[in-house]
């Protein structure tokens, strides 16, 4: 059986798993380490805010890398990028874990380490930003073309339960030793080497098949509302803590339980969308990038209020329509742009959706309003909704043409 039957009859339900297992990594990687960082702080004796930049550092090299990991997808095909992926992640903790051993153990200066640190987190920065991209796209492959919403879907599911179990699974390793976490970055990425060297990858697609891979007018609303997405979740996270500040004034370790429980919901809720509604292919992109604007809305809308209960409806209807519009747009590009390069596209817009959230909280905090957070949320959410109708309108208009035409 060759690559191309596999790619055109993958079995219904295993065939994209793998891929999710791989892309839920980054999920786990990023909210371990958070976890983790109260304990690296004390070990390697560097302070909260030299972590905070490694961190920062990593993240911040998606913007570049991920348009050009999107491009080599078209030219080489999804899986040696996958592979490249998980390699520079293990390679990466690799480093991350030896530099803070041998700073717990005083055995090199600290500036070493820290160099150590920086080279570990680029490695990461330039070479994970391929992992959701290409996993994105080598489902999409080994789906079909009538599966593509399931396939998307599939991978979705993967990074949030990444991150609702990432956190646990290092809290859990904590218990062991220090750093122990880090031995669980390094062996995962491992693992999901193992799974993917046995699935046939995809053919890179001939160059005269395949679609534009340069970035047009046409295609910025939705990178638009890839970058008001992530803002709009990215501030309603923030913005918990200092809400419910109303409620409980100055009981932190009652804030943090609160917040740790509306995340929780969050990620449930994410997870009943992938699997109830984008799965099984109910509704179309373009209803489904309306519906999450709506239920975003209607979200915040219950947070805004004072009682704490209704947080918990708000912070599940704002996950669910997040959670449904992300393949919304992803599908929508993909008409006007080669997968890889759009899925490269969208990762980029999705990190300058955390850049644009972190720029507003210092501004919105210095306004002393403790919703401040959740109305700047409403705000981007009213203008992913004002993008999604304006997608919409052209859309229809495009329609109407081509029929008269």
């Amino acid at each position: 059986m060759t690559s191309l039957e596999i790619t055109d009859n993958p079995p219904k339900s295993l065939a994209c798993w793998p891929l999710a297992f791989s892309a839920g990594l980054l999920g786990v990687g990023q909210n371990g380490l958070l976890v983790a960082i109260p304990v690296l702080v004390i070990q390697t004796n560097l302070s909260l805010s030299i972590w905070a930049a490694l961190l920062t550092l990593g993240s911040m090299l998606f913007l570049p890398s991920s348009p050009w990991w999107g491009k080599q997808i078209a030219k080489r095909g999804s899986k040696p990028v996958v592979l490249c992926a998980l390699a520079g992640y293990s390679i990466s903790f690799l480093l991350l874990g030896v530099g803070c051993l041998l700073m717990a153990n005083h055995t090199i200066p600290p500036a070493v380490g820290v160099g150590l640190l920086i080279v570990a987190r680029i490695i990461y920065g330039l070479t994970v930003s391929a992992m959701v991209p290409a996993c994105q796209v080598w489902a999409l492959q080994r789906a079909g073309e009538g599966r593509r919403m399931a396939a998307l879907a599939t991978i979705s599911s993967g990074l949030s339960c990444g991150r609702l179990f990432g956190p646990l699974c290092a809290a859990a390793m904590l218990l062991l030793h220090p750093l122990a976490p880090m031995a669980l970055l390094m062996v995962a990425p491992a693992m999901a080497l193992i799974m993917l060297l046995r699935l046939p990858g995809p053919p890179p697609q001939p160059a005269a098949e395949r679609k534009s891979a340069n970035l047009s007018t046409a295609c910025l609303p939705y990178l638009l509302c890839a970058l008001l997405l992530s803002a709009t979740v990215s501030l309603m996270q923030l913005g918990l803590s200092p809400a419910l500040a109303r409620q409980f004034a100055s009981d932190s370790a009652a804030i943090s339980h609160q917040v740790a429980w509306l995340l929780s919901v969050a990620a449930v809720a994410s997870l009943v969308a992938q699997f109830g509604v984008l799965r099984p292919q109910h509704l179309t992109p373009m209803a489904l990038l309306l519906s999450a604007g709506t239920l975003m809305l209607c979200g915040l809308a219950l947070m805004l209020s004072v009682h704490l209960w209704l947080f918990y409806p708000g912070c599940a209807l704002l996950s669910f329509g997040a959670a449904l519009a992300t393949p919304a747009y992803q599908l929508l590009l993909n008409d006007k742009l080669a997968a890889g390069a759009g899925a490269g596209w969208v990762a980029t817009s999705h990190t300058l959706g955390y850049g644009l959230c972190a720029l507003l909280v210092p501004l919105v905090s210095k306004t002393g309003v403790s919703v401040g957070l959740l109305i700047m949320a409403f705000t981007t959410a009213i203008l992913f909704m004002a993008m999604s109708g304006f997608i919409w309108r052209n859309r229809r208009h495009s329609s109407s043409d081509e029929i008269s035409g």
